[in-house]
């Protein structure tokens, strides 16, 4: 007969073997299942659009320069509507616009009216068929010679990427560009077809090379006359320090272009980046975050070719209230 004592003592021996059973199982679980998404980690991802070949280096070189002034408000109804209101002013130029945007679920209608007396809307429709397929359509009036319609598959294929674009008008361009590899190296081809002319208007090839640190890309275009050469390199790892140049060679009458630039994340609010072209352009750009969805660009640029000139400077503040 077994005394009260050691029933006790067999009920807590079994009560811990099966609190350790479970435990152990649990962490199992927790195991395999941080096993099962460091492989989808690992997994590559298929190859990037060809509209993104050197995109990175073209944005530093080219995005955000300018010597206008510029000031922007943006405010938001309680209903949703976005009106943003916008007066530039360049050299003894000045204009102004307003324009009102309402967003619903994949579907966006947006309004404009300038000091010129225009107005154009802009429908706006975008779905997802399936995961790595976007469709969108935009729709303006009355220039609605502007409207398209693009059609992505993305990481559709697992090694390649597919987009095609197409205007709604009565002599559309069609623009189809595909890419096929990795994410780590992918060949690339774009070409646009005139309806109008009955004939290929551009036609670009390229490859693309990355990986954490650096990103070449080279592309032919204007159909086979322009050979292009970019190249990015980022510094420490979250890209705090980035340098990028650019060689431009023009095969029909052997002239080339050289561009060349550096961005520098100063902080959490405040970006700084200049380039320098071969023409002697040097460009200097100071962005600054006074709040989310507000900042405040300062731009200047020199000519060190002709020392003289008085160098340019442009302002632009954006507010959203």
């Amino acid at each position: 007969m077994t005394e009260p004592g050691n029933i006790r003592t067999l009920t807590s021996t079994a009560a811990g073997q099966e609190f350790a059973t479970v435990a152990n199982s649990q962490r199992r679980k927790k195991k395999r299942s941080k096993t099962s998404q460091r492989h989808k980690k690992q997994e590559p991802a298929g190859p990037r659009l060809f509209s993104d070949f050197g995109k990175f280096a073209n944005d530093l070189l080219t995005k955000g320069y300018g010597h206008h002034q510029l000031l922007s408000i943006t405010t938001q109804s309680c209903i949703g509507v976005i009106v943003t209101s916008r007066a530039v002013r360049h050299r003894r130029r000045s204009s102004a616009d307003i324009g009102a945007r309402y967003d619903y679920n994949n579907a966006a209608i947006q309004v404009n009216f300038d000091t010129r007396s225009s107005i154009s809307t802009a429908f706006t429709f975008g779905a997802r068929i399936l995961p790595s397929t976007n469709i969108k359509a935009s729709l303006i009036f009355p220039e609605y010679s502007s409207s398209n319609l693009n059609l992505k598959f993305h990481q559709f294929f697992r090694n390649a990427a597919l987009s095609i674009s197409a205007g709604l008008n009565q002599s559309p361009d069609l623009t189809l560009s595909t890419t096929i590899g990795t994410s780590s190296i992918a060949l690339g081809m774009q070409s646009k077809y005139n309806a109008a002319y009955r004939s290929f208007t551009q036609i670009d090839a390229g490859i693309s090379v990355t990986n954490r640190g650096h990103d070449a890309s080279i592309i032919l275009a204007g159909k086979g006359d322009i050979l292009r050469l970019t190249y990015a390199c980022h510094f420490r790892r979250p890209r705090k320090i980035s340098a990028v140049a650019e060689v431009t060679r023009r095969l029909s009458n052997k002239k080339n272009s050289l561009a060349v630039g550096v961005s520098c994340i100063v902080d959490k609010l405040t970006t700084a980046k200049a380039t320098l072209n071969n023409c002697g352009k040097l460009q200097a750009l100071l962005v600054h975050k006074i709040k989310p969805n507000s900042s405040l660009n300062i731009c200047g640029e020199f000519d060190v070719k002709a020392l003289d000139k008085i160098p340019r400077i442009g302002l632009a503040l954006a507010l959203a209230l």
